[in-house]
């Protein structure tokens, strides 16, 4: 090689130090994940929105006897490797979403509640993932993780 074209490959090398971490961090991989924040409670018997009535039954099935369901909020978040995805809970705290995986067609997510074990849940084929996030009124808040459309 000519002294010119090494002085353009140690020039080339030096920018991919400098750029290298910012072009990673600009590819890393991400999800998205639609959370829905439920008040499951037994006070009443409110399934609100109807579309609940499906949590409900699948909690009676489980042995989980609540009789009042109500959405808090939902959401479709982003969900990353590099730093946590937080989400506000109604009881004051954050929920904190991290990737760790993907793997075909499934996310495996850490879900941090505070105050609980943190855990490692799979979004896949199987549908929406329950995950209790702590009291609120008289009631359990549940995390209602759904995977990633297609």
């Amino acid at each position: 090689m000519t002294k010119p074209m090494w002085a353009v490959l140690a020039l080339l090398f030096a920018v991919g130090l400098v750029l290298g971490p910012s072009v990673a961090f600009a590819q890393e991989q991400k999800v998205k994940v639609q959370v829905e924040v439920v008040l499951a409670s037994n006070k009443g018997t409110v399934v609100d929105p109807p579309e609940l009535g499906k949590m409900k039954e699948a909690f009676q099935k489980q042995n989980f006897s609540f009789t009042s369901f109500k959405r808090m909020s939902l959401d479709t978040v982003e969900v990353g490797a590099q730093k946590p995805t937080e989400v506000k809970l109604p009881n004051g705290t954050n929920a904190s979403l991290q990737l760790l995986g993907m793997k075909d067609g499934s996310a495996t997510l850490r879900v941090i509640i505070p105050n609980q074990s943190s855990v490692e849940v799979e979004l896949g084929r199987q549908g929406a993932v329950y995950q209790k996030a702590g009291k609120h009124v008289g009631g359990e808040l549940i995390l209602v993780l759904v995977p990633p459309s297609k």
